[in-house]
């Protein structure tokens, strides 16, 4: 979302082919004056200006039909030691989403971390520092966006990050794609890490999450219809099979560690 974004004929175009509209997402990190971050700038005409621009995309969403707003503070972070006062740096951050959270209740905010990219650190770089700053900030419409492709790159288990998430309240939104955990390619969703996705997959059903799934993808050298096809084909697919196997029965057979027969029973449907 830019402020110049023509919500109007936005709006126009996903009525006339009858499109559900999922949400905009606010990118702080490309344009010169992030340079040395948005919401977490040293300069507090930048993070003024950060601010405006959440609560415009905010408006922006109600007025479009969506109630979250995707964040993505990317922009804020460090390259070197010795460059960031990180306290400092973490309170604007949190005075900041406090004023944008309070700004309007029926939007949600969903941070989308990442470790890094554009920054070489991002502060906001994983689900535990992601879930660390809701708690700072108490606001009931303030959440996380699990990014697999993210979850991945931190090194974490992205089923794990999802049900932290889902366990604090805070899981709004979930973005599908993959890589091989070295930097964020946006490759067709489990195509790599294939067990990750079916226990990431599992894990969504279980917790009951009804927010929108995208698949996040960047298939610069593919087909790009196909390769959302596929994207879209591959987690049907998985979702099948769970329901298949019963995801709850599955999961049961975990908790009594009952690993080989959890293992048997997913097999047995794919």
């Amino acid at each position: 979302y830019y402020p110049s974004t023509d919500v109007s004929h936005l709006k126009n175009l996903f009525e006339k082919y009858n499109l559900g509209f999922s949400h905009f997402t606010v990118d702080l990190s490309r344009e010169r004056q992030w340079l040395a971050g948005s919401i977490s700038s040293p300069d507090p005409n930048v993070r003024k200006i950060a601010v405006e621009h959440i609560k415009s995309c905010m408006d922006a969403s109600r007025k479009i039909g969506s109630s979250i707003v995707n964040l993505c503070p990317m922009g804020d972070g460090y390259e070197y030691l010795f460059q960031v006062d990180y306290p400092k740096a973490w309170r604007w951050m949190i005075d900041c989403l406090k004023d944008v959270c309070a700004y309007r209740s029926d939007v949600k905010i969903s941070i989308e971390y990442k470790r890094r990219e554009p920054r070489a650190n991002v502060h906001i770089s994983d689900v535990g520092r992601a879930l660390w700053i809701c708690e700072k900030v108490k606001a009931d419409n303030l959440g996380v966006t699990v990014d697999v492709g993210h979850s991945l790159l931190a090194g974490e288990n992205p089923a794990e990050a999802i049900c932290l998430a889902s366990q604090e309240g805070r899981l709004f939104s979930v973005h599908l794609n993959d890589n091989f955990r070295d930097w964020d390619w946006d490759l067709i969703p489990a195509s790599i890490n294939f067990w990750h996705f079916i226990e990431a997959l599992a894990w969504m059903i279980k917790v009951g999450y009804n927010g929108w799934i995208f698949m996040d993808i960047y298939p610069a050298r593919l087909d790009p219809i196909k390769a959302v096809s596929q994207s879209i084909s591959a987690v049907k697919g998985i979702i099948r099979g769970l329901e298949k196997a019963d995801v709850n029965k599955v999961l049961e057979e975990m908790r009594e560690h009952n690993y080989i027969k959890a293992l048997k029973a997913i097999l047995e449907c794919l």
